[in-house]
């Protein structure tokens, strides 16, 4: 379960970036790192999200409900975006890079108009919401699971890390990666801390 934001944040340290906006210029001399980011990212999101669905194993409630119905959509749409905005854009910004150099503008600008579809933005938003959803539900199913200080710090952890992650360029991504295993860490802690003794009970009258 650690092991998972660790090497998900190890990996986004190599994301390709640049100034501006626009995908073409960022992607079109780092094709191949480009490509190995988001082929890990489309392994690692849905990994994420099982980690999130075991820290909620024998749990149950509306919230924990709410959170496991919001991790499924989030690995859907959130896969169905890297496709298309990882491996989709990768492979066209490399097809133009093999055009005429007369014929490169246009082909960026394909690129471009591709990356920035209303199809793509709809898939981002819905995978970016269903996480954010599924993380904070999950930090309110198990907020009786550790102890009171560390139950508030999880859930305002887990709140803060969820926009950064889902954007995972850095260093947003491997900063809300390490917020999120924080949250994490003080889960696993409050659940193998031995339960506080029950008061002792005083003998009643005879």
């Amino acid at each position: 379960m650690v092991a998972v934001p660790v090497a998900w944040a190890v990996l986004l340290v190599f994301h390709p970036t640049g100034e501006g906006d626009e995908f073409y210029p960022v992607v079109r001399d780092q094709v191949t790192a480009w490509l190995i980011v988001h082929v890990g990212t489309l392994v690692f999101g849905p990994l994420l999200a099982g980690v999130v669905y075991l820290l909620l194993r024998g749990v149950e409630g509306v919230a924990a409900l709410l959170s496991r119905i919001a991790l499924a959509v989030f690995a859907l749409f959130y896969t169905a975006w890297e496709v298309l905005i990882g491996l989709g854009t990768g492979i066209l910004v490399d097809q133009v890079n093999g055009l005429p150099e007369a014929e490169r503008a246009t082909g960026a600008e394909l690129v471009e108009d591709f990356a920035g579809s209303s199809l793509i933005r709809a898939f981002e938003l819905i995978g970016g919401f269903a996480w954010l959803i599924a993380v904070v539900a999950a930090g309110v199913a198990l907020f009786r699971r550790v102890d009171a200080a560390s139950s508030v710090a999880v859930i305002v952890l887990l709140l803060i890390s969820a926009v950064p992650i889902v954007w995972h360029v850095p260093p947003f991504g491997p900063v809300g990666l390490g917020l999120f295993l924080i949250a994490l860490l003080l889960i696993l802690r409050g659940r193998s801390s031995p339960p506080a003794p029950a008061p002792a009970r005083r003998p009643g009258p005879a």
